[in-house]
Formats: C-alpha cells, sequence, structure tokens
C-alpha cells in the first residue's frame, strides 16, 4: 500500500486477520496505524506541509467490487447497488455507480473518522451484515486510488491496495493483469497474440498504435486510470423522505388549537415539495399521547397534490370526525411516498374543451377527497362495469382508493356488451300484463327494437336465459323488457331508460 511518505504498496486491513488493529493518537503529531505500522501523515517541514495540502486537494477514492452480483440479472442489481450506496452514505457523501461496484469518496472523510482503518471496519461491518440478509457471499474486493477507474481496477484484481499519491498510480496499476480491462474478445485476442499481458507491457507501447489497433475507448480507459482524462460519475441520490415532529409546550385537548401548528408543518412539507418538484398522494399524521398508543391519521389523495390549502382542508375535515384518547403532546408528520409534480398552466386566451375538461376532473377528484375524509374512504364507492352476460351481475361497486381508478383489462373490456343498458335496473323484475296481444305496464307498451338474446354459462350456477327488447310507453319513456325463453315464457319489465 503506499502512504504519501512511503513508496511502499501494503494490503489494507482486514477485520478477520486482524481484529487487535486500532487508531492512536501521540499528543505531538497525528499518526495513521495501517497494518500495524505507523506513519506519519503530517510532516514539520514547509515543503511537506504544502505537499501534503495538495493531496489533500486531490480525492481519494475507495472502490468496493462485488463479483457475487454477476449472477443476478441487471434490475437486481440495480436493486441491490442502490441499497448499498445507502450504507456508504454514512462515511462519504458522494458514491458513485460502476458495473457490480461502487465508489465513494473518502479524503474528505479521513480526518473526521481518524484513518481510514476505521472507515473500512465501518463498511465491512454495514455490508457484510447487508449481504448476508439476502443470502449473497459476504466477501467483496476494496482498494482506494486518486482515480475513480484507477481504484476500480485495483479492486477488480484482488490486490486490495491503497494508492495516495497519483505519481505512485503507474507503477501500482503496472503489475495488474490485462482482464481487469473491460475488454472486448476481439481486443483481449490481440493482446494475447501481441504477448501483453500485464499493464506494464501496455505503457511500453505507442499511444498512437493503441488508438488504432484497440480504439479510443482503450486508450481513454488507460488515461483515466492514471488521472490524465476526466472522469464523469453517476452519483447516488438518496430517496428524498419528510419526517418531521413539533413538542407541545402543555398538552391539548382541543384539537382546533392544533390547527395553526399544523398548518406551518404543511407548509414547511409544501416548500419541500417545491424545492424538488414533487408531489404526494400520501401523508402519515401522528399525535402522540402520554402513556397511550399514538393517534394515526392517514390522508390519501387520488391525485398528487402539494397544496397547502387542499391539504389543510383535508386534515381539518379529519379533525372534526376525530375523538382521540388523552391529551395531545406532540405532532408528527412522515411522508415517504412522492410523485412527479405535473402542473396546469391556464391560458391567457379563451378556455378550450381540453383545459376545461381537465379542471373539471380536478375538481371532481378534490370534492371525492373531501367525501373520504368525512365519511371514511369505505363510504365513497363508484361503479364500474363487469364482463358478466347476465344483468344482474353486469357491474360492481368498488372503493376509491388508490392514486386512480383500476382499468379493465383488453379481454375485458372487449367482451363487454356495447348494447343499449338503462341507468336504473330494477332490483326484481315486475311481470308484465298481456291483454289482448299487447304488453301493459301502467300503461300499453310498443317494442322498438330487439330481441338481444342473453344466455348465462351452465358453470356460472345461475340459469338465465332471455330475449331483451327495447319499449316504449304512450308518454314516451323507454323500457328494457324481456322474455323468458323457458317455464312459463312471462315478459318482465327489468330497466327504466333514463
Amino acid at each position: 500500500m503506499e502512504y504519501p511518505d512511503s513508496e511502499a504498496q501494503l494490503p489494507l486491513p482486514t477485520l478477520e486477520s486482524k481484529p487487535e488493529a486500532q487508531i492512536t493518537k501521540l499528543p505531538t503529531r497525528p499518526r495513521t496505524v495501517f497494518k500495524n505500522q505507523l506513519v506519519d501523515s503530517t510532516k514539520s517541514s514547509g515543503s511537506a506541509g504544502l505537499a501534503n495540502k495538495k493531496c489533500r486537494a486531490r480525492s481519494l477514492w475507495y472502490a468496493l467490487y462485488l463479483p457475487q452480483l454477476s449472477n443476478l440479472d441487471p434490475s437486481q442489481q440495480e436493486k441491490y447497488l442502490n441499497q448499498l450506496a445507502g450504507l456508504m452514505q454514512s462515511v462519504s457523501s458522494t458514491v458513485s455507480f460502476h458495473p457490480q461496484a461502487l465508489i465513494c469518496e473518502i479524503r474528505s472523510s479521513l480526518k473526521y473518522f481518524a484513518g481510514i482503518d476505521v472507515i473500512h471496519q465501518k463498511l465491512q461491518l454495514l455490508l457484510e451484515e447487508q449481504l448476508q440478509q439476502w443470502g449473497l457471499l459476504d466477501g467483496f474486493l476494496y482498494a482506494a486510488s486518486p482515480t475513480v477507474t484507477g481504484s476500480l481496477l485495483l479492486a477488480k484484481s484482488g490486490h486490495n491496495t491503497l494508492v495516495y499519491q497519483k505519481d505512485n498510480l503507474r507503477s501500482a496499476l503496472g503489475g495488474l493483469c490485462t482482464d481487469v480491462l473491460d475488454l472486448d474478445k476481439e481486443q483481449r485476442r490481440r493482446l494475447h497474440n501481441m504477448g501483453v499481458r500485464y499493464l506494464r507491457d501496455i505503457w511500453r507501447l505507442p499511444s498512437n498504435g493503441l488508438c488504432k489497433r484497440f480504439g479510443s475507448n482503450f486508450v481513454n480507459q488507460l488515461n483515466k486510470a492514471l488521472g490524465k482524462a476526466p472522469e464523469p460519475t453517476c452519483n447516488y441520490i438518496a430517496p428524498p423522505i419528510f419526517i418531521t415532529s413539533y413538542e407541545l409546550p402543555y398538552e391539548l385537548e382541543n384539537l382546533d388549537r392544533l390547527l395553526p401548528i399544523a398548518d406551518e408543518i404543511l407548509a414547511q412539507l409544501c416548500d419541500f415539495l417545491r424545492r424538488r418538484d414533487l408531489s404526494t398522494s400520501h401523508l402519515h399524521f401522528s399525535l402522540l399521547h402520554e402513556k397511550r398508543d399514538h393517534t394515526e391519521i392517514h390522508i390519501g389523495l387520488r391525485q398528487a397534490s402539494r397544496s397547502q390549502q387542499h391539504l389543510m382542508l383535508l386534515l381539518e375535515t379529519h379533525f372534526n370526525r376525530l375523538t382521540i384518547p388523552a391529551p395531545v403532546i406532540a405532532v408528527r408528520v412522515e411522508v415517504k411516498n412522492f410523485d412527479a409534480f405535473f402542473g396546469h398552466s391556464n391560458s391567457l386566451l379563451e378556455t378550450n374543451s381540453l383545459d376545461a375538461t381537465h379542471y373539471k376532473d380536478s375538481k371532481l377528484i378534490q370534492f371525492i377527497e373531501e367525501l373520504q375524509a368525512r365519511l371514511g374512504e369505505d363510504h365513497v364507492k363508484y361503479v364500474s362495469c363487469a364482463a358478466q352476460h347476465c344483468p344482474e351481475h353486469a357491474n360492481m361497486q368498488l372503493d376509491y382508493r388508490g392514486s386512480s381508478k383500476p382499468r379493465l383489462k383488453k379481454s375485458s373490456a372487449g367482451s363487454i356488451s356495447r348494447n343499449p343498458r338503462p341507468l336504473w335496473l330494477l332490483q326484481d323484475p315486475v311481470r308484465l300484463n298481456i291483454n289482448k296481444g299487447r304488453l301493459f305496464h301502467r300503461r300499453v307498451i310498443s317494442i322498438i327494437s330487439g330481441p338481444e338474446r342473453i344466455e348465462t354459462h351452465w358453470w356460472s350456477g345461475a340459469d338465465v336465459r332471455r330475449d331483451y327488447y327495447v319499449a316504449k310507453e304512450l308518454k314516451g319513456s323507454r323500457l328494457w323488457i324481456y322474455r323468458e325463453k323457458g317455464g312459463e315464457r312471462g315478459w318482465y319489465l327489468h330497466g327504466i331508460f333514463a
């Protein structure tokens, strides 16, 4: 391993082999213990101090390579790397993604953690525990150097080395096998035929010839490893989360006195959402009591929003129908589910039909959310079609839950009849009278169109065989009637059109 003042290369410490390695501090000059060897991290001379300042100004990248992820599909790899990146943020604010690898910048954290030993031990404990929970091998390869690509190549080689200074990168990387490079099959064959086995063999070849034979990406990869080319990184950004609480100076039994506090918390939430161009469809509002369980209020929105006025109206509606078991001593708001914000711009000219439809839909959704807050989510329903032949079972009532109504599958939507259906379907069909060959309900009715035969399948449990007709009364009312195909073959009124 290489240090600022040493040309030697030593392996990073492992918890299993050297659990006794500790960090020690001397009263005069800070020193770092690495593999039980003391090496000065600062010098008293002015030139050495200036060199160390320049060294600290550069980055030091800690690479973590996980070969056991190669057996997983890309989506699962991405999921695992995202979770591991969240753990690595405990030692660094800059974490970047690479295939089966994560790299974080640690030079800015060395002083805080008192050396790289503590950083490595902390990451090893966190990552091995997480890998064991997933049922994967808990081992991993690691290395650190001033460049991202250089650290990744050192980690892939399994040397577990540390290089502090960029000037020592060439010699540290020269001993690596060419297998650590990202090459295709043809490039590997050419290197093998040229007798190139290690990176130090590539250093001896002219760069122009390398570019012609292997392409610019090959040469650029080597230049990135040596710090001669810029290295853009794809940094990990933790998912947003909003949690805030407010402890009351005294107990409150009247929920109306909590509204100003709730309004201020919702203002903070909406500001948080606006700064990140987000919205939310679910809020978790908690009222804390002393020696009692918390009172939980779940505010669900069918359409994601960040309107403080609308959220406050829903919360106030919940407060009006809420009975608390004890006085409130604190308030807590938690939001973990976020949605992208889709705004709606008002037109300077005449509002077109599309804008008007969007406006009406938004108002309807807000009205339904207010009804749910006042009556409860289970008391607000909507009617949906079902792919059933029998009219009694051709529709169903569903709860207004989730962000949108569930859509019917294409196969189900295609099997729904497009023939006219009445808005009002009688719960119990009314038998019609026949006088002198004419049908009577309250008055004489005449058939307009039909028949439409409806028969249920034998396995449905209900034997229905009917011929349906659209009929009209003398005053113009339209009726939906049917005649049985079996039994007495009677006529019945089943529905009335609007």
